[in-house]
């Protein structure tokens, strides 16, 4: 397929802020780990971050109070690691929202990562929706659905005689190369089930969307070679 310039460009942005938010996982998650597991309280100091003619200081007190109390707690949730899961699954499913926008695009996937099965992508760009929705409109540490995240969605739905999204994706039966066996993500979204105030892991579990966003990371990679 042989995309125009303009879709090119937009896909290689949603690419690269991919790509970006899927290394801070891996690596932000990492420190998060390693703080938990060695006190690197005692490595603080001031940092200044340069911006040529000004600096801007981030303080040692700050960062050796919270390093300590993330190794003194280290078998409870942090609240760097939760940031870190939050903002990456937020910024991969906020940047592949826009990019499906792009009809050349939404035709690749279409064809390469879904083979013309028009359902299955729309279950899928449906999910891309949901969580996008949901973690772009809420910044607290509780993930809590409002109305605003899913009324149109569901209110769309219904009116092709829908109440659930089904998504299933084995990577057995795709192109993209696959790490281990029976690798497959599920995700089930049953909007009767959603009011106001429902937390979002009751409606998908964290462990899925985790596999939800390395497809959309592992999609963009395998998509990279067939621009045209």
């Amino acid at each position: 397929m042989i995309m125009n310039q303009n879709s090119k460009e937009i896909f290689e942005d949603c690419r690269e802020t991919i790509v970006m938010y899927y290394t801070y996982l891996h690596l932000g998650y990492f420190y998060s780990q390693l703080s938990k597991h060695e006190d690197l309280s005692c490595k603080s100091r001031n940092i200044w971050i340069d911006f040529g003619t000004n600096k801007y200081l981030l303080r040692e007190n700050i960062i050796k109070r919270s390093l300590a109390d993330m190794y003194k707690k280290s078998q409870s949730p942090d609240f760097f690691s939760h940031l870190i899961l939050n903002n990456s699954i937020r910024g991969i499913t906020m940047a592949l929202f826009e990019a499906l926008k792009d009809a050349e695009i939404k035709n690749l996937f279409l064809e390469h990562i879904f083979r013309n099965d028009e359902e299955a992508y729309n279950n899928f760009e449906g999910v891309v929706r949901f969580i996008r929705n949901t973690f772009s409109h809420n910044i607290r540490d509780r993930i809590e659905l409002r109305k605003k995240d899913y009324e149109k969605q569901r209110d769309y739905l219904r009116k092709k005689g829908k109440y659930t999204l089904n998504f299933f994706f084995d990577y057995a039966k795709s192109s993209i190369p696959i790490s281990r066996e029976n690798y497959t993500v599920e995700i089930d979204i049953d909007f009767n089930q959603i009011e106001d105030r429902v937390v979002y892991a009751d409606i998908i579990l964290e462990y899925q969307t985790l596999l939800f966003i390395e497809l959309c990371y592992k999609c963009m990679e395998y998509l990279k070679d067939k621009l045209g």
